[in-house]
């Protein structure tokens, strides 16, 4: 594949995932020992190591999909608190206005694209 079909699909890809907005807050404590120093910055490493160590305990807080044609669905659990239910709407908008300039991003990459 040359070059340009391989940066134009991964820009599709990057599209794509653009589709959808995840946020999940949660509450808990994860420890990891220096032996895992490595990918203490993986955000997919810790949380799959987290997954895999069952002494570790994490409680969903809140979680909200918003999908590009303006679907959303949330969960609260009963528990939380004003505070945290403030921090999470506050993640869902920082997500929300990164997704937006990802996508002018994208828009304006097309745009000098397309006038080649």
């Amino acid at each position: 594949m040359g070059k340009f079909n391989e940066a134009m699909q991964t820009l599709a890809n990057g599209i794509k995932d653009l589709s959808t907005l995840e946020v999940v807050t949660f509450q808990g404590a994860i420890t990891l020992t220096s032996a895992d120093s490595e990918s203490l910055y993986k955000f997919d490493e810790v949380m799959a190591r987290a997954r895999a160590n069952p002494e570790i305990k994490a409680k969903v807080l809140a979680s909200t999909r918003s999908s590009i044609d303006g679907d959303i669905v949330a969960f609260y659990d009963t528990d939380i608190t004003e505070e945290q239910r403030l921090a999470h709407a506050e993640l869902v908008e920082m997500g929300s206005e990164s997704r937006k300039a990802t996508i002018e991003f994208v828009k304006s990459v097309l745009g000098d694209i397309a006038s080649l």
